[in-house]
C-alpha cells in the first residue's frame, strides 16, 4: 500500500445493499483512494451471519465485489458489470469484526474487460479473503441502452465518478 493521503468519495446511491448509507438491512460501505487502491473500513452487522459469529460468506463476497465495482469504475471511469468472480477464503471473519477491504485494478485486458482485485484484511491486518474478478467494461452510452438504471439515474452516476476523478487530483 502506499503512504498517500486517503480521499473519501463521494455516493449518490443511498439504496444500494453494498453502499448505501439508507439501506438499513445492507453494509453500508464508504470508499476512499489513495490514487492507486481503494479501500472501505466497515463492521459487520449481526443480521449479516453465517454460522455461529461468522459472516456468512455469501456477505463476503458481496464485499469484494462490491470493492472491485467501485475500483473498476472510479480507476477505469466506465460503468461494469461482474462477469466472473473467485473468492478465496483464507480465515474465519467475524461478525461486529472491524474489517478492511482494498480493491484495485489488476489488469484492463481490452476496453472491453478488466481484470480487478479485492482483498478483505481482519482486524489483525491478515488476509481474511481476497477475489478475483472479470468485469465487462461499458461506455456510459452502451450501458444505456441496456436499460439496467433510469436514465436520470444513469446521469448521476456518470456525474459521481467524474466527480469523484477530480477528488484525486
Amino acid at each position: 500500500m502506499t503512504q498517500h493521503e486517503w480521499r473519501p468519495l463521494t455516493n449518490i446511491d443511498h439504496d444500494c445493499f453494498g453502499c448505501g448509507q439508507h439501506n438499513h438491512q445492507g453494509l453500508k460501505m464508504t470508499f476512499a483512494t489513495n490514487g492507486e487502491q481503494l479501500r472501505s473500513e466497515l463492521v459487520i452487522p449481526e443480521h449479516l451471519r453465517g454460522w455461529s459469529n461468522l459472516v456468512h460468506g455469501g456477505i463476503t463476497t458481496t464485499i469484494l465485489d462490491e470493492m472491485m465495482g467501485w475500483a473498476g469504475i472510479y480507476f477505469l471511469n466506465k460503468f461494469v458489470l461482474t462477469r466472473d468472480i473467485k473468492v478465496r477464503f483464507r480465515l474465519p471473519v467475524f461478525i461486529g469484526e472491524s474489517v478492511s477491504v482494498i480493491g484495485y485494478v489488476a489488469e484492463c485486458k481490452n476496453d472491453r474487460r478488466a481484470l480487478l482485485v479485492a482483498e478483505l484484511y481482519n482486524s489483525k491486518g491478515q488476509l481474511a479473503a481476497k477475489a478475483e474478478g472479470d468485469f465487462a467494461l461499458f461506455e456510459p452510452q452502451r450501458f444505456a441502452e441496456l436499460n439496467l438504471v433510469p436514465d436520470g439515474k444513469l446521469e448521476k452516476m456518470q456525474q459521481m465518478f467524474s466527480c469523484n476523478q477530480n477528488i484525486g487530483a
